[in-house]
């Protein structure tokens, strides 16, 4: 199987633009990418049938997190610049509710099994007071802010263990919130400098770590080796996508400007691509086994095909 690029997607904006998260809609007749264009404070939305752009959602200040649950129709955004989260009812991209979070809201995780959105927040100044919300989403209002002990990155949610993983910048920890009590229940050393990107996978964490290593941590032993492997990276990352039919992880270096792809039961490289240089942002759609490239020098977003 290999990456084979197959298209280019223009998105508002133009040239020398700047991206964030991206996300899927799932739906019985196709699927739909939604990418933060932080730059043009909105969220992009592309067709990944016909890979067009189709419209943008506006007024989403500072615009960061994308997070989607296609099953329960929801479409979350951290407004980075208002201090706040949208929330979309994601099929019509209606606009159901704006709450009030904590300064400068980025990584998001939902916890599916009370509806509550854990907005992570880097502070004001960034990095100062770091703070997640727990948003009640049917109340429409935060119910806990928990502190953290540094600047929040990537998170997310284990129905499994029913916890919320979130990777610290500094100190270098995969930290986990207890859905439940809403407090924090652990702290996983990374051994590596600037946790980054993370996913989660069949009880393991894969965290991509700005000292060029994905680390592999297994978050289901209590006590003993927790760290499974280290692979190295060509540079300090930013997003991961996971493939869970194809048993792939995804890691996107915006510098050198490269997506390398590793196998998730090996635990081994496969293959590496050029996508261009700040190319931190990429979005999966595995509807149609594409992934997305958001390459921020040429204003839009790399295709590439997945092969059989």
């Amino acid at each position: 199987m290999s990456l084979r690029l197959s298209g280019f997607i223009a998105l508002p904006g133009g040239e020398r633009t700047g991206f964030d998260h991206a996300d899927t809609y799932l739906e019985p007749t196709g699927s739909r990418l939604y990418v933060a264009h932080t730059a043009t404070n909105a969220v992009d939305v592309i067709d990944c049938r016909s890979n067009s752009y189709l419209r943008s959602l506006s007024d989403l200040p500072g615009v960061a997190g994308v997070l989607i649950d296609s099953g329960r129709d929801l479409l979350f955004a951290s407004d980075r610049s208002a201090a706040r989260v949208s929330v979309f009812r994601c099929s019509d991209e209606t606009l159901l509710a704006q709450i009030d979070v904590g300064p400068r809201p980025n990584g998001l995780a939902f916890d599916t099994r009370r509806r509550h959105l854990y907005s992570f927040n880097l502070g004001e100044p960034p990095g100062t007071g770091c703070s997640a919300s727990v948003v009640a989403v049917d109340e429409r209002r935060v119910v806990r802010t928990i502190g953290l002990p540094g600047r929040p990155r990537w998170a997310v949610f284990d129905r499994s263990s029913d916890q919320v993983h979130v990777a610290i910048q500094s100190p270098a920890v995969i930290l986990a919130i207890d859905a439940g009590l809403l407090m924090e229940s652990s702290s996983i050393d990374v051994g590596a400098e600037g946790p980054h990107g993370l996913a989660l996978v069949d009880g393991r964490l894969f965290c991509a770590a700005d000292g060029r290593e994905l680390v592999v941590v297994d978050e289901r032993v209590a006590n003993g080796r927790r760290i499974l492997k280290r692979l190295p990276l060509r540079g300090a990352p930013d997003a991961v996508m996971h493939d869970q039919r194809r048993n792939r992880l995804y890691v996107a270096v915006g510098s050198p400007g490269i997506v390398t792809v590793f196998d998730t039961e090996r635990l081994e490289e496969v293959e590496t691509v050029e996508t261009e240089d700040g190319a931190h942002t990429i979005g999966w759609d595995p509807a149609t086994a594409q992934l997305y490239a958001f390459a921020p020098q040429r204003g839009g977003a790399l295709v590439f095909m997945e092969g059989v």
